[in-house]
């Protein structure tokens, strides 16, 4: 998916654009914007991005049940998610911490570098 190093400020728990002490909408960038492209990409299943619907995650794939939230083919195709942001040089770690039976949500982190940052330092994004 195309994410720019220029994007909206989300606002973590309601994933909702945020504005300034102007009212203007909040922008944010640089290793910031790459985890929250990260975490769009992690949050982004198949058929839901209007004009690339084939990006994302197949949800019929990976039915987000109590079964499939450790398996091998979720991690996997978080991994592919986080390698298609721009920016990402490496994706480190996927922790997928816990399934919400009851709201059918999956939450975790995704630890990578990026292609400005050094190579030791890791950058952490939650979806």
């Amino acid at each position: 998916m195309a994410h720019s190093r220029r994007t909206l400020e989300l606002v973590k728990e309601t994933w909702d654009i945020t504005l300034d002490a102007s009212g203007l909408i909040k922008l944010t960038g640089g290793e910031e914007a790459t985890a929250q492209n990260v975490a769009n990409e992690a949050r982004l299943f198949t058929n839901d991005a209007y004009f690339r619907r084939a990006q994302g995650i197949p949800h019929i794939g990976v039915e987000l049940g109590a079964k499939y939230s450790q398996s091998i083919i979720l991690r996997t195709y978080l991994l592919r998610a986080a390698a298609r942001v721009k920016d990402v040089n490496e994706v480190l770690e996927i922790d997928v911490q816990e399934f919400d039976p009851v709201t059918r949500t999956l939450s975790g982190s995704i630890t990578f570098n990026t292609v400005e940052g050094l190579a030791n330092e890791r950058v952490t994004t939650y979806f």
